[in-house]
């Protein structure tokens, strides 16, 4: 027998691969972390450590959220109506409050609850790391923490706490990862935006960023500097393939060249940006200068919940919509951007259906009314525009089921609620 070995049988399998049909009936087989093989039909005979019967399941890709902060779970629901600016005013006087105990339950919180909605990989650019890390230790999500660095805020960790845990990491391979976060190029400087390249530089680490999310924080940067924010970023040298920058909203021409040119990926965040009057992101524009463009909740609190499935719908329809062009953002665009591209983006081997590819996956119920027809000519346009987190089955991240039967197997869930509940106690 093989060890570690997982066979997924008689599932339909959405594998986001270029080499296979977009859906079919098949196999998948698990060894260790890792894919081993997928294929088209009746399964291999074998031994296996473990069968599962995907029968009216579709099988595919964790779904990747690369924009998130786990400590604006805790106030979800507060500081509604308000545009962006007045919005930050607020939450920064909640964070400025924030203790590591509220931030654990916070970050426990968020990662349950997008785990229990099918995202196997989360970004998530926190106030606290410490707690952070100890929270996506425990559960067992994919995650890569990019502290909260802004020197305008004197709550905010630094790029010495950042380079402190950096250097504790056994490298940058595991599957829960630091990143350098800065906050933005104005609440930042230049000086502090130079450093947090150098620093992750010298990791080999990405770097994650806020960018031109408003056309006020567009005109801060050129009244300051005579640039927008994407050219002033390319000045600073912070453009590049380990570069994401989250919003990206308020872009001209020169600036979605300059991402192109240099690679940089952009974390898409279409109903934060909504929800907040931020605007609509040029995707569109962007996709057809070859920029990779993922897809992102944000945070809770301007988003209201983590579930991607709700990110995947709305990236589709709201750039249809934008664009009186019904053929934009076809629904395997939309799961790439949300599996293949997040990963990629995250430096990850995962995202698709692929030998050797990390096994991160996820198990969708299908045996419900609005997801018929449940089959391969429909299903991608179905998980798209019709699925729900709530339909998740089954998780596996790193070859390990953390999701089975729509419940946590790693954590209690009372426990995690009981957490939450007492951090949230007062705080609005």
């Amino acid at each position: 027998m093989k060890q570690g070995t997982t066979l997924f049988r008689n599932g339909l399998i959405v594998a986001n691969h270029p080499r296979l049909p977009p859906a079919f009936y098949g196999w998948l087989l698990v060894a260790g972390d890792r894919i081993e093989a997928a294929g088209l039909g009746e399964a291999p005979e074998g031994s296996f450590d473990r069968v599962i019967d995907a029968s009216q399941r579709a099988i595919l890709p964790g779904l990747v959220n690369t924009h998130a902060h786990s400590h604006s779970t805790l106030t979800r629901g507060s500081a509604e109506g308000l545009p962006l600016e007045a919005w930050l005013g607020v939450i920064e006087r909640e964070q400025s409050r924030l203790t590591d105990e509220q931030a654990y339950a916070g970050a426990l919180a968020t990662y349950a609850e997008a785990l229990l909605s099918g995202t196997t990989t989360i970004s998530d650019m926190c106030l606290r790391p410490a707690p952070a890390l100890r929270a996506a230790g425990e559960i067992g999500i994919r995650a890569t923490i990019a502290p909260y660095t802004a020197q305008s805020k004197s709550f905010a960790p630094t790029l010495a706490d950042s380079e402190q845990l950096l250097g504790q990491q056994a490298g940058p391979g595991g599957r829960v990862r630091v990143w350098v976060g800065l906050h933005d190029l104005e609440s930042c400087g230049d000086e502090q935006v130079r450093a947090g390249v150098a620093l992750a530089k010298r990791y080999g680490a990405g770097l994650h960023l806020h960018c031109s999310e408003t056309r006020y924080s567009v005109d801060q940067t050129v009244q300051r500097t005579g640039r927008r924010p994407v050219a002033q970023l390319s000045e600073l040298g912070a453009l590049g393939e380990r570069t994401l920058l989250a919003h990206c909203v308020w872009l001209d021409e020169a600036d979605i060249h300059l991402l192109s040119d240099s690679g940089t990926r952009v974390a898409h965040c279409p109903i934060a940006n909504l929800k907040l009057g931020s605007g609509i992101a040029p995707v569109p524009e962007m996709l057809e200068q070859n920029v990779s463009v993922t897809l992102a909740t944000d945070g809770a609190k301007a988003n209201n919940n983590l579930d991607m499935f709700d990110v995947m719908k709305c990236a589709s329809i709201l750039h249809k919509g934008a664009r009186l062009d019904p053929s934009i953002l076809p629904a395997e665009k939309i799961l790439s951007m949300a599996t293949a591209a997040g990963a990629e983006s995250l430096d990850i081997p995962a995202g698709r259906l692929e030998a050797g590819r990390l096994a991160d996956l996820i198990l969708i119920r299908l045996d419900q009314i609005r997801l018929q027809p449940a089959e391969p000519e429909a299903v991608l346009a179905n998980l798209v525009h019709a699925a729900h987190g709530t339909d998740v089955d089954l998780v596996m991240v790193d070859g390990r089921i953390v999701v089975q039967g729509g419940r946590l197997t790693s954590l209690d869930e009372s426990e995690v609620l009981r957490r939450m509940q007492q951090a949230t106690t007062g705080s609005h």
